[in-house]
C-alpha cells in the first residue's frame, strides 16, 4: 500500500490501519506500507498496472485524474469532523464517492478524519480583504482558487520549501496543514500571525483506495477486517489529532505567535468566492452536481439539528 501523505498523523494513521488489519485477521492479511513509493499523479496508473495494490491518501490527491473527487477530502466552509463523517457514513457521501470512483474501476473505504487546518500564516496582520490583493501565498486546491478570486497570487509549494520561501520573500503568507504539522515545518519561526478558522479545509478525510477487482476478490472475512480497521482508525485519528492541536497552539503562544480570528468582512468575501468556485465545478460534471446537491440537502437537515441541539 502506497502512502501519499506527510508522515505525522496522516501517514501514522495509515500505519495504524495496516497493523489493525494484521491483528484483526490473525496475521492472515498483511499490508506493507511504503511511504510515497508512487506520487499522487501516478497513482491510477500504478494501481492499474499492479505496481501497487492499494493507496493510503485522500480523494483530493487524484484531482488531476478526476476533479470531482476533490470535495471528498474536505472543502471550504464545509462541515466539522462529526458532520463530515455523518455525511460520508449515513448521509450519502460514500455512495456519491463510489459512483465517481466507479468510472475509474476503483473502490474506496472511508478510514480517517482529521480536524481543521489553520487558516494561514502571515508576515503582517490581515485587517481587510484589501490586504489580500496581490499577496503571494503558498496555497493549494480549492482554497487557492478561492483566494485567487480575492487577488491572492497562489504558489503550490511542497512542505519543505515553505519556510525558505517565506524567508527569502518569494511568498508573504502560507497555508499548509494542521497546526501540529505546521509546527514541524518551522513556519512559526518566520511568520508570527496565524489566522483561524481554517475555512479552506475544515476537515481532511483519508481513505484506502484499491482496484474494484481487488475488492471483489477479497473474502468476506477480509472485507470485514478492512471495514473494522477503518472504523478503528477513524476513531483514533479524530481523538489523537484534536489533542495534538491543543499542544501545538500552546507551543505557538510560547514562541510569541499571535492567534487571530479572520475579520468578518474577509470571511464573507471568501464565502462568496467559494460559492462561485463550486458553481463553476458542478457545471462541468453531472456526478459532482448530484453529489453536491445531495450534500446540500444533508447540510440543511444537519444544521437544523445542530442549532437546536447545541449552544451556538
Amino acid at each position: 500500500m502506497n502512502s501519499l501523505l506527510y508522515p505525522k498523523l496522516f501517514g501514522e494513521s495509515g500505519e495504524r490501519f495496516a497493523e489493525t488489519v494484521r491483528r484483526l485477521s490473525g496475521g492472515s492479511f498483511v499490508i506493507e506500507v511504503h511511504d510515497r513509493l508512487v506520487l499522487d499523479q501516478d497513482t491510477f496508473g500504478a494501481l492499474d498496472s499492479g505496481l501497487i495494490d492499494a493507496v493510503w491518501g485522500s480523494a483530493g490527491h487524484h484531482h488531476r485524474e478526476d476533479p470531482a473527487l476533490t470535495i471528498f477530502s474536505g472543502f471550504p466552509f464545509g462541515p466539522d469532523p462529526a458532520g463530515f463523517t455523518a455525511w460520508m457514513q449515513m448521509g450519502g457521501g460514500a455512495e456519491a464517492l463510489e459512483a465517481i470512483y466507479a468510472r475509474h474501476g476503483l473502490k474506496s473505504l472511508y478510514c480517517s478524519i482529521l480536524p481543521s487546518e489553520g487558516g494561514g500564516w502571515f508576515l503582517e496582520p490581515i485587517e481587510s480583504s484589501a490586504d489580500l490583493e496581490g499577496l503571494p501565498m503558498r496555497s493549494f486546491g480549492y482554497g487557492a482558487r478561492v483566494l485567487q478570486k480575492l487577488g491572492v497570487v497562489p504558489y503550490e509549494l511542497p512542505a519543505e520549501e515553505i519556510r525558505p520561501a517565506l524567508e527569502t520573500g518569494l511568498i508573504r503568507a502560507a497555508e499548509f496543514s494542521l497546526p501540529s504539522i505546521d509546527a514541524d515545518l518551522g513556519i512559526a519561526e518566520v511568520a508570527q500571525h496565524l489566522y483561524f478558522p481554517g475555512w479552506q479545509q475544515p476537515v481532511t478525510s483519508l481513505e484506502v483506495l484499491m482496484p474494484e477487482k481487488t475488492w471483489t476478490e477479497l473474502s468476506d472475512d477480509h472485507k470485514a477486517v478492512l471495514k473494522s480497521a477503518c472504523g478503528d482508525t477513524l476513531s483514533w485519528s479524530a481523538a489523537e489529532a484534536a489533542v495534538q492541536q491543543v499542544e501545538a497552539l500552546a507551543g505557538f503562544r510560547a514562541k510569541g505567535v499571535e492567534l487571530h480570528a479572520w475579520p468578518d468582512e474577509v470571511l464573507h468575501k471568501l464565502q462568496e468566492a467559494w460559492d462561485e468556485v463550486i458553481a463553476e465545478e458542478v457545471a462541468r460534471d453531472p456526478l459532482l452536481t448530484k453529489a453536491w446537491n445531495d450534500y446540500l440537502r444533508f447540510r440543511e437537515g444537519y444544521r437544523d439539528w445542530q442549532v437546536r441541539a447545541y449552544v451556538q
